[in-house]
């Protein structure tokens, strides 16, 4: 008995020794990881961390470039929702008709003509952030549209902009520039109506409305849009329509909604970024237009071009970005996010701009994204 008791004791001693040295494993790591954020940049270093992390998953997509000499290249032929990054590839059929003599960006639109495509609460505020800024509310120029949806991200100015280009002009472009990973393009602002058409077409509940967004394939899926945009283009949706599409739109169809997106890889936006940093394959007149339209001042005096644009849902934090400073050297980044939860999306919208600009500025830490991503 006195045996069998101190077994007893001995084992739950061991336990007890287990379960302290656990315990302590737990705590350095802890600790570890608490240095590790300590002894990170400031300005992006949670946000390479989330690279780094990721970059074996689908969660991320990494092309940068300085001198065409590679920065990043992590998923590069990944396919990943665009969100309004595909704007650009609007932007350029837009320049190039205006250089043909297609389309003239002077021409003046009424501007109920590119409400039509508006729906409230759906853009962060972005289409009326554009219309705060003009003069005349009533009239507004194609240019002005197309710098609306470029610098603000109006999708309603870039439904009309589909409107007036053709959609199949749009997407013959992607064929022109051999973007081998892109998909087709398709009006936004109708994917919206999307979940309300399916419902009402399948007679069906809203809580099998996701499932049945997600059993339709991507040619069914877009022709909808297609559908619904053309519709439009004679009769008009009313306010009191637009709110109701819009109130289906709880997160879980939001998430289906976002990933149905134009997909494209790192690699076709950097082909893009390339080309225009360099001003190849086009005309002065075509760069001009574009230029108007897609250009944007950095705050560092040395650059002297650069266009970038943006892109997000509420899963998902893009940009592409092309710059040449006065020197003549041009940097090139593409990096692309996906399925981020709230805290990787508010991490990568502080930090993003920061990591673009000290990769344009700073050559030590060009070195450092090189080395840290190469680990």
């Amino acid at each position: 008995m006195k045996k069998s008791y101190c077994a007893f004791l001995l084992v739950c001693f061991l336990l007890l020794l287990g379960a302290c040295s656990d315990e302590h494993e737990e705590e350095q790591e802890e600790a570890a990881v608490e240095e590790n954020k300590e002894n990170l940049d400031p300005a992006t270093g949670l946000f390479m961390e989330f690279i780094k992390e990721n970059r074996d998953s689908d969660r991320v997509a990494f092309l940068a470039t300085w001198n065409d000499e590679p920065i990043a290249e992590i998923n590069t032929d990944l396919t990943m929702p665009l969100a309004s990054v595909v704007k650009i590839i609007i932007a350029i059929e837009f320049a190039g008709q205006a250089e043909e003599g297609d389309i003239d960006p002077s021409e003046m639109v009424a501007m109920e003509e590119v409400d039509k495509y508006y729906f409230p609460n759906t853009d962060g505020g972005a289409h009326e952030a554009w219309k705060s800024t003009l003069k005349d509310g009533e009239q507004v120029s194609l240019e002005q549209i197309a710098q609306g949806m470029m610098q603000f991200s109006s999708n309603a100015n870039t439904d009309y902009l589909i409107e007036r280009l053709g959609l199949e002009e749009i997407n013959n472009r992607i064929e022109e520039l051999d973007l081998n990973n892109h998909e087709p393009v398709y009006p936004l602002t109708a994917s919206i109506v999307i979940p309300q058409k399916v419902m009402e077409d399948k007679d069906i509940e809203a809580d099998e409305l996701e499932d049945a967004l997600r059993d339709l394939d991507d040619d069914a899926y877009r022709q909808i849009a297609v559908d619904l945009f053309e519709e439009w283009q004679t009769e008009a949706l009313s306010e009191a329509e637009k709110e109701a599409a819009t109130a289906l739109l709880d997160m879980s169809i939001q998430k289906v909604w976002s990933d149905r997106l134009t997909h494209a890889a790192a690699e076709d936006y950097h082909k893009i970024m390339r080309i225009l940093n360099k001003k190849e394959r086009y005309s002065e007149a075509f760069y001009q237009e574009l230029d108007a339209i897609f250009s944007v001042e950095l705050e560092d005096e040395s650059i002297v071009r650069a266009g970038q644009k943006g892109g997000s849902t509420a899963f998902v934090l893009n940009q592409a970005v092309y710059a040449e400073d006065e020197n003549g050297n041009r940097f090139e980044m593409i990096l692309f996010t996906n399925d981020l939860n709230l805290s990787e999306l508010e991490v990568a919208a502080m930090q993003m701009q920061a990591l673009r600009d000290k990769l344009v500025n700073e050559e030590v830490f060009r070195e450092e994204v090189r080395e840290m991503l190469a680990e």
